[in-house]
């Protein structure tokens, strides 16, 4: 018995994974994909870590840096609905990116990274992109991630409860 419950324990800690990542879709001409990297990173203000000798330069793709970019941007604005769409050029993935290399981090959660800030780099001209680009919609702290955490938390609690009589 006590072997049956420490393998629904372990199942209930295995069986879901909140790791939600924004990527650059597929078959997007190369200048949308720069569109997408120019509005991430102008508003991030800190794309150095897929510049020259950054950890995330390599594969030097525009799709790889593009990766990069709209994930880095949809992480810090807490995977607001919307904020992953860059007019069409991303969408989201439970999956980081194939391409990875060792040393460069894909945050998988909310808030990852540093705080956004407003405004544009000195020197560069804001976006003016379409209406679409970013964050459009609202934060639902309902959604399926918040009753999963929730779910997983207490099958864990009860089955510990459980193993433990």
């Amino acid at each position: 018995m006590r072997l049956l419950l420490g393998l629904l324990f372990l199942l209930a800690l295995t069986t879901y994974s909140s790791a939600t990542y924004c990527l650059c879709r597929d078959g997007i001409e190369e200048k949308d994909l720069q569109t997408s990297i120019d509005y991430a990173c102008g508003v991030l203000k800190d794309c150095n870590q897929i510049h020259d000798k950054g950890p995330c330069y390599q594969p030097n793709t525009v799709k790889s840096h593009c990766d990069w970019a709209v994930n880095t941007y949809f992480q810090r604005f807490g995977q607001i609905s919307g904020s992953c769409n860059f007019s069409g050029t991303a969408t989201t993935s439970q999956n980081p990116p194939s391409t990875v290399v060792t040393g460069c981090i894909y945050p998988s959660s909310p808030g990852a990274g540093t705080t956004p800030t407003t405004g544009t780099p000195s020197g560069t001209q804001p976006f003016q992109g379409p209406p679409a680009f970013g964050p459009v919609g609202v934060l639902d702290p309902s959604g399926n991630s918040a009753s999963s955490l929730f779910i997983s938390i207490a099958l864990t609690l009860g089955f510990s409860v459980i193993a433990f009589l």
